[in-house]
């Protein structure tokens, strides 16, 4: 048995349990589709993962079980301290009606770790848990701007990046020039760059143990715009991410 075996196997289980959580539950036969996969391989697949508590079976309909929940929560409270950070997180989304994001990177990508709802929040392309790319959000700008440039370079390089709408970042150039205004002020705009119409505020939160991580607030243009924008939104942002890392401080989390 070659070395990459085993690695091809846990592979191809969590692309079916990607595709299982994408679609919401689904059969053999049409994991059997859409994976182009033998039936038997994913039936094999599906009974082991079912054997081991990670899926259920409903009459043939397989979805993930609620073990997950407990890799999930670890991963958000002893990885990225989502739950430590919360309340700062909802007493900002409280002042601003809008959503407060806690964004972490890993792997290159910003990861949703944690969130605050305001009275008029819109979310229109996050949940818990959403990957995006760093250089089309305000987060993951903020935190680009915080990593050491080995670390940016490659991430570039895996990642790319790619264009989202007419305002994303395209160029390694564009990048450095946000990446120093960035760092000059201490927080990151983003103003249509993932989706037109919505912008957002940043400001990064970096940890001695190596999490770099961002506190965004998000909202439609019409909204967040003018001197709210510009000025207001920033500095309420730039506070909680202070209020947060002397938190996690205190916690001995820095």
């Amino acid at each position: 048995m070659t070395a990459d075996v085993p690695l091809t196997t846990v592979a191809r289980a969590f692309e079916i349990l990607e595709h299982i959580r994408e679609e919401g539950g689904t059969s053999v036969s049409e994991l059997t589709d859409a994976l182009e996969l033998p039936k038997s391989t994913v039936h094999d697949y599906v009974t082991t993962l079912t054997r081991l508590g990670y899926l259920t079976n409903d009459g043939g309909v397989y979805d993930l079980s609620l073990a997950f929940l407990t890799h999930g929560t670890y991963a958000r409270t002893e990885v990225a301290y989502a739950d430590r950070i919360e309340p700062a997180l909802e007493r900002l989304a409280d002042k601003t009606g809008e959503i407060v994001w806690y964004i972490v990177e890993e792997s290159g990508r910003g990861v949703y770790a944690g969130r605050g709802l305001g009275s008029d929040a819109l979310q229109p392309y996050a949940s818990i848990g959403t990957r995006s790319a760093l250089h089309t959000i305000a987060g993951g700008k903020a935190i680009l701007a915080a990593l050491p440039d080995g670390r940016v370079d490659e991430i570039v390089a895996e990642h790319g990046l790619e264009r989202y709408t007419e305002r994303t970042i395209t160029t390694r150039d564009e990048l450095e020039d946000a990446r120093g205004r960035i760092a000059e002020r201490g927080y990151a705009l983003n103003d249509g760059e993932n989706i037109d119409g919505w912008r957002a505020v940043a400001s990064p939160v970096v940890l001695e143990d190596g999490l770099y991580s961002a506190i965004a607030v998000a909202g439609p243009k019409n909204r967040l715009r003018g001197e709210y924008f510009e000025s207001t939104l920033p500095e309420l942002t730039v506070g909680t991410a202070n209020e947060v890392r002397l938190q996690l401080r205190s916690l001995g989390l820095e």
